[in-house]
């Protein structure tokens, strides 16, 4: 009796842990169109699932704890402001 008190114990702490490391895990968001004349402008080795729009319009990208603006060829952020997200 004690060996099965003691196996329910261990199974609740267990979903315990599961349940408070679900609770930690990132959010999982939709991938946005990236226009053209965007995505030109993103560098090869990031993953459009890491470009997203500010509430302003502008686009950007995160690599690795780094947050970057995409810019164009003058450097000014890309911003389309009249296209909802």
């Amino acid at each position: 009796m004690r060996n099965r008190q003691s196996n329910t114990a261990k199974s609740g702490a267990v979903l315990t842990a599961l349940a408070l490391l679900s609770a930690c895990a990132l959010p999982s968001v939709d991938p946005i169109a990236i226009p053209a004349d965007v995505a030109d402008y993103i560098p090869a080795d990031i993953d459009m699932s890491e470009v997203n729009r500010d509430t302003n319009g502008c686009y950007f990208y995160t690599y690795g704890a780094s947050l970057f603006t995409v810019n164009d060829a003058s450097g000014t952020p890309i911003c389309h402001p009249d296209i909802s997200a």
